[in-house]
């Protein structure tokens, strides 16, 4: 993982407990919109799961990751 994918992670780590990150963080922090943020984050998470988070934890910062990519649609 490189260093921008890993502030990547860790920007969502903080934020998926209130529904990810605002459209606006994302696209001020990385130049991304929502979608391509969270593709991003779903391939690193499914790559290489933080082991940082409890296995609920994760399980809920992909249900947000999915719900954002949904909504990106």
């Amino acid at each position: 993982m490189d260093n921008k994918q890993q502030q990547m992670l860790d920007f969502e780590k903080n934020w998926y407990p209130f529904g990810g990150g605002s459209s606006r963080a994302i696209t001020e922090q990385f130049g991304l919109n929502d979608r391509d943020f969270f593709r991003q984050i779903d391939q690193i998470v499914q790559q290489e799961p933080p082991t940082s988070l409890t296995s609920t934890e994760l399980r809920r910062m992909r249900g947000v990751i999915r719900r954002r990519l949904w909504m990106a649609r």
